[in-house]
């Protein structure tokens, strides 16, 4: 269980870091360039790996989660 926990800690980690590294290019760059648009790919990869390894219900929903995470 304990390496379940730290893989989610990781795997939650690294998706509000790419959310927020998307938000900055996209804030800089605008929404359809290609940088914004590829990081949005490898957040949806990221949401993708994190849905399928964490369908229990006992983590919290993936669209609660982050829908909501503060910007750092």
């Amino acid at each position: 269980m304990m390496g379940k926990m730290e893989s989610y800690n990781e795997l939650t980690d690294e998706i509000v870091f790419k959310r927020n590294q998307m938000i900055e290019t996209g804030l800089l760059k605008g929404l359809s360039h290609q940088e914004t648009v590829k990081q949005s790919q490898e957040l949806d990869e990221l949401i993708n790996r994190y849905q399928s390894l964490f369908k229990s219900k006992d983590q919290p929903c993936i669209v609660e989660f982050f829908a909501y995470a503060p910007r750092s």
